[in-house]
């Protein structure tokens, strides 16, 4: 599964995941709240079947039965008799029950409370029970079970449809990725040819016409060159290892300026090239290669005709300069997405700072954009000295 399609299917899996437990929560409280519900009628039915039992004993001159917990208390909370007192943090100020009788509750108990016909001071009859603490947990444990398994099974749905939906996409990206692996195959040998056979050419045999022309096929086969390098990255490289090196950035930059040179003829670009003391990077030459072969081609492609290329190697960091448009704030981060085109103009896929991104981060080094000395924008790549 290629990042693109982990990506979507994490959001659509923590989105799906997110509204599920919305969902679920409100069943399970409205689940918790029919049961206890249904907890507390079966107690207070029991209640009413005690006190009917101490009712008919009291009438009938009997003893109560001992296992029933019962009191005549006041309005005041004060026992008269019974077999336990109303505790002081459950004494609340007692009124005549509606509908005949009332029911209420502390931590671990629960009453039953019903007014005695007399003609003084008002009493109260209270008979109490234990409250089903166990029947809650179970409730609670229950109803964890059942939210986990229902919140499982339907993800575990989720994530099967969702896999089953993005399969067209899978296949069709991997059909454009064998397209690509076999279209940078074939083009191997014909951009070598091309290459080689204008490096062979005695140029000061030719007419100032020829020598245009071969200019231009010699850039026209630099250009091809450079986007199959990084179609070849994305199709091929991006997942082999890396083998790191002290490199020696002076002289790769001479070099790829040298290769870049014959493109940038075509807008009269100017190279400077300032090496100075430069902590050596630790990097794969590979793709340090193309990191910097990218940074060349966009300073080539949005410089002005005539302008400047400027690059400078110091301590820890390596910038290439342009003279171009720059590129604004707000469309600095835009610009590493890949496919990212900011001026559709120039052409291109959009995949060359995407390309220099990923690389950075899997060198551990850093790349800013920021206004460039010269007038038009910068690129800075940073890494860390080897004896820090």
């Amino acid at each position: 599964m290629i990042a693109a399609e982990k990506q979507a299917l994490w959001r659509f899996l923590l989105l799906y995941a997110g509204s599920l437990v919305f969902f679920l929560g409100i069943i399970g409280v409205g689940y918790y709240g029919f049961h206890s519900r249904q907890i507390v009628k079966a107690q207070q039915n029991e209640l009413r079947l005690m006190a009917a039992n101490i009712n008919r004993s009291l009438r009938r001159g009997e003893p109560p039965d001992e296992e029933i917990a019962w009191a005549i208390v006041d309005s005041a909370g004060e026992t008269f008799a019974g077999t336990f007192k109303l505790p002081h943090s459950t004494v609340r100020s007692i009124e005549q029950p509606n509908d005949r009788e009332a029911f209420f509750s502390d931590k671990s108990h629960i009453y039953r409370l019903t007014e005695l016909p007399t003609r003084f001071e008002p009493r109260f009859f209270l008979v109490r029970m234990p409250i089903y603490s166990d029947l809650y947990q179970n409730l609670i444990a229950n109803m964890i079970a059942i939210w986990g398994g229902a919140f499982i099974f339907f993800m575990a749905i989720a994530a099967i449809l969702t896999r089953m939906f993005l399969k067209p996409m899978r296949d069709m990206i991997e059909l454009l990725d064998r397209f690509i692996k076999d279209t940078t195959h074939e083009l191997t040998t014909p951009i070598a040819a091309i290459l080689m056979s204008v490096e062979g050419f005695g140029r000061e045999r030719l007419s100032e016409r020829d020598q245009k022309r071969l200019s231009r096929i010699e850039t026209g086969a630099r250009t091809i060159k450079s986007v199959y390098d990084d179609l070849t990255f994305l199709a091929l490289d991006k997942r082999s290892q890396s083998v790191l090196e002290k490199i020696d950035l002076s002289a790769l930059l001479n070099e790829r300026v040298e290769f870049f040179e014959p493109i940038g003829r075509a807008k009269n670009i100017a190279w400077e090239v300032v090496a100075g003391q430069y902590e050596p990077p630790i990097a794969d030459k590979n793709e340090l290669t193309r990191i910097i072969d990218n940074l060349l081609s966009n300073a080539i492609k949005y410089n002005k005709q005539g302008g400047r290329v400027r690059i400078l190697a110091e301590d820890c960091f390596l910038s290439i300069e342009d003279e171009g448009e720059g590129i604004s704030k707000d469309d600095r981060k835009k610009v590493f997405d890949r496919f990212a085109r900011l001026d559709s103009a120039q052409g291109g896929f959009g995949l060359g700072l995407n390309i220099v991104k990923s690389l950075c981060d899997r060198a551990n080094m850093s790349v800013d954009i920021s206004d460039a000395q010269i007038g038009g924008c910068k690129f800075t790549v940073s890494w860390k000295a080897a004896s820090r």
